[in-house]
């Protein structure tokens, strides 16, 4: 989603693994351990709404609804669900469960159905362990354009080119597919929750007309608003299913 993967956060951290398997993704324990250290930092140098915060309590009661769907009897995650007071229009899970949205975000949002959307595609990231599967395929893509550099001794403006290519050919494609993922995983855990899909094609459209200046899809690490909107709105129309209307956000 335009919502962070929560991977922002942890740009600037480095996973200590060790080197016969430096390369592998990183496992659960490891994923828990560096979303938690990140979530630290976050909660120190951002503007954390208190518990007592209604927006903070709606929060936690629609994901304790989501989080009943999970019924995996070794669910591994530790989640915890927080609100930074920030303008910005986003939310992010990080590895291992915890979850930030921000009140730019919250404060837009007109259901609790468009609530439980955004937050069902966020855990979907953290228990399709994306975080872990990107960091895996970086470190292997930064391994050969090592080893080229070395073997070839290409000029600088080369590599920023094969740099590039790489970004688009591999990355950013293999992200939107994590994208589209999340967006099926939050559909099934709001419905099975109890809550009206077309919540999460509301929240696209809600997006697609705060942010302009969009690029092109295929320069993006997202698909584009109106193909989710358009998928979400298939999927509502041939489910076969009558949802419940959509309960309107009180945050009185």
């Amino acid at each position: 989603m335009r919502f962070a993967l929560g991977f922002l956060f942890l740009a600037a951290l480095t996973l200590p693994v060790a080197a016969e398997a430096q390369f592998a993704k990183p496992g659960i324990d490891q994923q828990i351990k560096l979303g938690k250290q990140a979530a630290k930092d976050i909660r120190a140098h951002e503007k954390i709404l208190p518990a007592s915060d209604t927006r903070v309590q709606t929060l936690r009661r629609v994901a304790l609804r989501i989080l009943a769907t999970f019924t995996d009897a070794d669910e591994p995650w530790e989640y915890s669900f927080d609100v930074i007071d920030s303008k910005e229009i986003n939310a992010f899970a990080l590895p291992g469960g915890s979850t930030f949205f921000f009140t730019g975000l919250m404060d837009r949002l007109k259901t609790e159905d468009e609530l439980a959307g955004v937050l069902g595609h966020e855990l979907t990231h953290v228990r399709k362990e994306h975080w872990a599967h990107a960091y895996r395929d970086q470190m292997n893509r930064n391994v050969l354009m090592t080893v080229g550099a070395v073997v070839l001794r290409p000029s600088r403006d080369v590599l920023n080119a094969a740099d590039m290519t790489a970004n688009i050919a591999f990355e950013l494609p293999f992200s939107r597919k994590h994208e589209s993922e999340a967006d099926d995983g939050g559909f099934e855990s709001m419905t099975k929750a109890g809550y009206n899909p077309q919540g999460l094609a509301d929240v696209f459209k809600m997006l697609s007309e705060s942010v302009s200046g969009q690029p092109p899809e295929w320069l993006s690490d997202h698909p584009s608003d109106k193909k989710r909107i358009q998928k979400i709105q298939d999927r509502i129309d041939h489910d076969g299913r009558v949802f419940p209307a959509q309960r309107p956000i009180d945050y009185r």
